[in-house]
């Protein structure tokens, strides 16, 4: 299938005046059935729906459902003030719609999880993540910490976007994500979805719903270094 590609996001990054470019797909030169495949001008391998695992895709959906338990959960545990208000900071955000260009660059990234049996409310150290753009996709990547994840970033609608990643550790180098033929059933290395969104005040919220160990749902909170 032939398509007419075109740049059409030029951002000029802060940090040594490098600047990104990503390319996605305008109009195809298509009729008929070929035209089929193609969902807004958006060729299939770059709609996250047709990547996922059903597992995941499951998981997505269940998102309400996650968040709602896991804040019942994570009441019945012995946790401090200053965990609850950083859980309540970033889950009680106002969203803003998000826009691509401004995800890209280094964030402080942390970890928050929430209910299940072992995590109940644990908040995590300040880390490395980045946002770049990669064969044509965002990438995302938590770069330092001995627990480590990377994945492409998807278009869902002005108000989220569905991250598709791999968990690695320590210095393993990053796998991709495993497809929709899948995945992989080892608990340590089994994918992770989650739902990225652009908060009002700047940070950005990534949920994953249903983890396989330890927790309902953790939140992955981002903010900008300070200066």
């Amino acid at each position: 299938m032939q398509y007419r590609w075109a740049v059409v996001l030029a951002v000029l990054l802060g940090l040594g005046g490098v600047a990104s470019t990503f390319a996605v797909a305008e109009e195809p030169v298509t009729s008929g059935a070929q035209a089929d495949a193609v969902v807004q001008g958006v060729p299939p391998e770059f709609r996250w729906a047709n990547v996922i695992t059903d597992l995941d895709r499951d998981r997505l959906s269940r998102v309400d459902e996650a968040i709602a338990l896991g804040n019942e959960e994570s009441y019945g545990v012995s946790a401090s003030i200053r965990e609850r208000a950083a859980l309540h900071k970033i889950m009680d955000a106002p969203t803003a719609p998000v826009d691509d260009a401004s995800l890209l660059g280094w964030w402080e990234c942390r970890t928050i999880k929430v209910g299940g049996a072992f995590a109940g409310l644990v908040v995590y150290s300040w880390f490395d993540c980045k946002v770049s753009v990669r064969n044509g996709f965002l990438f995302f990547e938590k770069r330092s910490g001995s627990q480590r994840l990377s994945g492409r970033l998807y278009q869902d609608g002005p108000e989220r976007r569905i991250l598709l990643s791999a968990p690695t550790y320590n210095d393993e180098a990053q796998r991709p994500y495993s497809g929709p033929q899948g995945g992989i059933t080892d608990p340590q290395k089994q994918d992770k979805p989650g739902i990225l969104q652009q908060l009002e005040d700047g940070r950005l919220r990534v949920v994953f719903p249903l983890p396989v160990l330890e927790s309902t749902y953790d939140v992955l909170e981002l903010r900008r270094p300070a200066g």
